[in-house]
């Protein structure tokens, strides 16, 4: 079965250097991420030396309960204008996502992109969850970045 893919794009009203330092460390996204709970950063890959790899627990609301769930996440600058993110969890979930940041007239066009493996059974939930978690943590990105503007 294809890994399931989306899209997110925003503007955000900052310069793409600001921006590019702001996707490039995690515990920026803590507060704006709806379900990161906690994070610890964890030691280089000596494969990746320029990514910065993090323990992650997250809270998954599964009906009426919510889920305490870990796993591995990592941000890579890959040049001045996109930075790879992956996170690996068990049972086989992968996400892969790929941020472009575009020079605009005011600011910066943040393309996000993201392809998302998981277990048949879990493909739609682990989607979902991750389409709706990154919608918000994007448009909670842009009040705080341009609230934050001198």
């Amino acid at each position: 079965m294809a890994p399931a893919r989306f899209e997110h794009e925003i503007e955000i009203a900052v310069p793409r250097a600001a921006l590019h330092a702001f996707l490039c460390d995690l515990e920026n996204y803590v507060p704006l991420h709806p379900l990161i709970e906690s994070i610890r950063e964890l030691p280089a890959d000596p494969e990746r030396p320029r990514a910065r790899r993090y323990r992650v627990v997250d809270r998954i609301p599964v009906g009426p309960i919510r889920m305490r769930t870990a796993y591995t996440a990592a941000l890579e600058p890959i040049s001045d204008h996109e930075v790879h993110g992956e996170a690996w969890q068990s049972p086989g979930i992968h996400l892969l996502t790929v941020y472009a940041l575009h020079v605009v007239p005011g600011g910066t066009r943040l393309v996000e992109q993201v392809r998302v493996d998981a277990p048949r059974w879990m493909r739609h939930f682990v989607e979902r969850q991750a389409r709706s978690s990154h919608r918000v943590t994007l448009e909670k990105m842009k009040a705080h970045l341009e609230a934050a503007r001198p």
